[in-house]
């Protein structure tokens, strides 16, 4: 088998866990700083065939090649920063290879008959067992962990938590409190993407008479064709949603421009969301205007704005 085989093999492994490890941290990816990191991974394979195989194989020698690796991927700005690229990163490998060892092992005795009927075919481009599961293996243990990862945050979220919320929908840009409320699991059926409730009390003259007699009659929309005509028709989702003791309704909903969130001195952009406007009062002493669906405070990127 090719040493060079080996190394790619663990070179495009290393490259894929930081770019995972990126993703889960809503990091700005960058090809070079990932291969970088990818490359600096993929040395250790090749210590394993020098007389420094044994230090290769040492804890301290694997510790200090991923924090090599997490500081050519990431960089370093503070030691939180730092320490959360490193956890992530081996997070990421122990769930994603333990998912990938598993299944392996699993199907070992099917595949190791196999292997015997296809070494002759090998001609030293390495185990085709390891590169199917590099290739296809990676993507889908990372979704399984990526999943999880996302249910397990959406749980530790304090749902009674005040936030800041800015909506920019063309020319209406609107700034109020919000509430993340676990109650809240509105989902556009097509896209998945998740639903934010605001209040348009207190906020009615920044909006259009048109999109306000609307907001008064939803149900309208399903049997008029006027709703073509507003400002944000182009916009505009149905989402079906159930109150109790009232049938099924069409709830309107808006793709925004831009949704900001901030709490705890960061900053969600929220990419992927839907905002439903009502013209009924949320909380009783105005203490918030908006419904924050949970999964926006985990599906966006985060920023700093200390």
């Amino acid at each position: 088998m090719y040493l060079d085989v080996i190394w790619l093999l663990n070179l495009l492994f290393d490259s894929l866990l930081l770019t995972g490890a990126a993703l889960l941290l809503k990091r700005k990816i960058s090809l070079i700083r990932i291969g970088a990191g990818g490359f600096i991974g993929s040395i250790i394979i090749i210590l394993n065939f020098t007389p420094l195989y044994a230090w290769a194989d040492h804890p301290v020698t694997k510790l200090l090649f991923s924090i090599a690796m997490t500081l050519a991927a990431f960089g370093y700005r503070r030691l939180k920063y730092f320490i959360k690229g490193l956890m992530a990163l081996y997070l990421l490998t122990f769930l994603v290879g333990g998912t990938m060892l598993g299944v392996h092992f699993l199907f070992q005795s099917n595949m190791t008959s196999m292997q015997t009927k296809v070494t002759y075919l090998m001609n030293g481009f390495g185990d085709p067992v390891s590169w199917l599961f590099v290739i296809v293996g990676f993507p889908v243990a990372w979704m399984f962990s990526k999943r999880n990862l996302d249910s397990l945050e959406m749980t530790k979220i304090k749902f009674d938590k005040m936030v800041k919320v800015v909506i920019r929908i063309d020319d209406f840009t609107v700034s109020a409190s919000g509430l993340v409320d676990s109650g809240n699991q509105l989902y556009d059926p097509l896209t998945q993407a998740p639903v934010m409730i605001f209040s348009l009390t207190g906020y009615e003259d920044q909006i259009g008479t048109e999109m306000l007699t609307m907001l008064k009659d939803p149900n309208a929309i399903m049997e008029s064709d006027a709703v073509y005509d507003l400002p944000w028709a182009g916009r505009l989702r149905l989402i079906p949603s159930k109150v109790i003791g009232s049938d099924q309704q069409m709830l309107p909903a808006f793709r925004p421009d831009i949704v900001e969130i901030y709490v705890d001195n960061e900053r969600i952009d929220v990419k992927k969301c839907l905002v439903s406007f009502t013209l009924q009062q949320l909380s009783p002493e105005m203490e918030y205007a908006a419904i924050i669906h949970p999964k926006m405070m985990v599906s966006g990127a985060i920023k700093s704005v200390s």
